[in-house]
């Protein structure tokens, strides 16, 4: 695990929680886009399905809405709290929210199947090294029944982000979530294509701005060719791409975000 993950996830859990909060509308699109995906590739309504890095569980929670058992893992312990006491305020049932390690899943889990697995938003991959990745996609596997997806959705593509490079403005982004202001500085090392972010969080009063905080994290971005490359050495079979979950249209050639699907083959 990457040593940043523990301090952005859970020393400083708040903070990054604020953005996914500020993000739950995103979540409910992101979730339709999810079950269109799995609608398209034979996963009704009423599967099982397991989200892996889910936060908060902005998007478990709505895909649970829509019909499916959804079972989510987190290894923040807050954020999962969170995602439990949402659910049960609003009533939703077939969902289960667990504490635990994402590259560990079928020990967490142990002796339990899903007919998919999901991750959105640059989850998990691309947060260590290549090893671990690999690993991430074998312990997928061994929670995935055969003939069962992996769906890795909405994940930052090395394509775009050299599209957004060759045009970029350097200045910081500024965004807001609700009262606070983050501002973020990022670099990308094109040599190892890594994304080195600082986001600096401030609480507005009146027309000031009081820090708050800060986190940095780092994060590998892979083309959607070495994603395929490196699901299909862990077993996985490639299906399908989209540039987008809601139009469900072909990756762009001047750059989409990786939203791949992959299968577990049929057991001989």
């Amino acid at each position: 695990m990457a040593s940043w993950v523990h301090e952005v996830f859970i020393e400083k859990a708040e903070l990054f929680g604020a953005v996914m909060e500020a993000f739950w509308e995103r979540g409910r699109k992101e979730a339709e886009g999810i079950a269109r995906v799995f609608e398209k590739h034979g996963i009704s309504k009423g599967s099982r399905v397991l989200e892996l890095g889910c936060g908060i569980g902005r998007v478990a929670i709505h895909l649970a809405r829509l019909g499916y058992g959804v079972v989510c893992l987190d290894i923040s312990e807050p954020y999962i709290a969170k995602a439990r006491e949402r659910a049960s305020r609003e009533g939703v049932g077939g969902f289960e929210a667990v504490v635990g390690d994402a590259y560990r899943v079928d020990e967490v889990l142990a002796g339990r199947a899903f007919d998919a697995v999901y991750m959105v938003w640059s989850t998990l991959l691309g947060y260590g090294s290549r090893e671990d990745d690999l690993v991430l996609f074998e312990r997928a596997a061994r929670v995935t029944r055969p003939g069962g997806l992996l769906v890795v959705a909405n994940t930052v593509s090395r394509d775009l982000v050299v599209q957004r490079e060759l045009c970029k403005c350097p200045r910081p982004v500024l965004s807001e979530y609700g009262d606070l202001v983050v501002i973020e500085h990022s670099e990308f090392d094109s040599a190892k294509s890594l994304i080195k972010s600082k986001w600096v969080f401030y609480r507005r009063h009146g027309k000031n701005l009081v820090y708050v905080d800060e986190i940095r994290f780092t994060l590998r971005a892979y083309t959607l060719t070495e994603l395929v490359e490196l699901a299909e050495s862990t077993g996985w079979k490639f299906e399908a791409a989209y540039h987008s979950l809601e139009t469900l249209e072909p990756p762009r050639p001047e750059g989409s975000p990786i939203n791949a699907v992959f299968r577990k083959p049929l057991e001989s």
